[in-house]
């Protein structure tokens, strides 16, 4: 069993963004715009202020507007790509294509969702820090807010090969099988938890925060 990564140089990151978007009419959530950046550079803004060995955005529905849009991006933000030709699937059919992308000589595996909006490089930090502490057994690591599993998560180099030899095995399946190997951190931050799936979640962010959202091209 690898023990987790020391620190977060060797670790690579996958962002899931191959969904429909379909509660939100089948719109790319994280194209949504927040304070003038969609939720995606927001996102990319925060990974690479920690830095990281490798980033790869997972596409699928909606790949060439996502692509047209960090298309746009400066040097310093541009990220890996791969297409899921199958997102309709499941989560789990993304998460093999980006493991598929990944070097090997990756050491530590962190899973983001593309359309969490109030994710921070502190976030993305703590999490990172919390892997690197915990007992050498334990090879994933799931931030729990209130009993609720959150993102992002974290695994070693032998569970993304685990993965990678049961096409089709999700990481909840993994987990499941291997719950002793599978610490669930518990920790007050709603970061972790909090996602846009409707438009009621982002009337309610907007609410909350008081945040200009919209969509691309749209006036409110």
């Amino acid at each position: 069993m690898n023990t987790p990564a020391k620190d977060c140089k060797r670790v690579s990151v996958l962002i899931l963004a191959a969904g429909a978007g379909q509660r939100m009419g089948r719109r790319a959530k994280c194209l949504l715009e927040v304070q003038g950046q969609t939720l995606l550079e927001r996102l990319m803004h925060s990974i690479c202020s920690v830095g990281f060995h490798r980033c790869v955005l997972v596409l699928g529905h909606h790949a060439a507007d996502i692509q047209a849009h960090v298309a746009q991006w400066p040097a310093k933000l541009m990220t890996g790509q791969v297409v899921n030709p199958s997102p309709e699937e499941d989560t789990a059919t993304s998460l093999q294509v980006g493991l598929q992308a990944l070097d090997s000589d990756t050491e530590a595996v962190m899973v983001l969702l593309a359309d969490q909006p109030l994710i921070e490089a502190t976030d993305i930090g703590a999490v990172c820090a919390a892997f690197k502490c915990c007992p050498p057994r334990f090879r994933v690591l799931i931030p729990m807010v209130s009993g609720v599993p959150g993102h992002p998560v974290m695994f070693d180099a032998s569970v993304r090969a685990d993965l990678l030899a049961a096409p089709g095995t999700s990481l909840r399946q993994w987990v499941a099988v291997h719950p002793n190997e599978t610490l669930r951190w518990e920790v007050d931050n709603p970061h972790y938890t909090r996602d846009l799936d409707t438009p009621e979640h982002v009337d309610d962010l907007a609410r909350e925060t008081g945040w200009i959202i919209k969509w691309p091209g749209s006036t409110a």
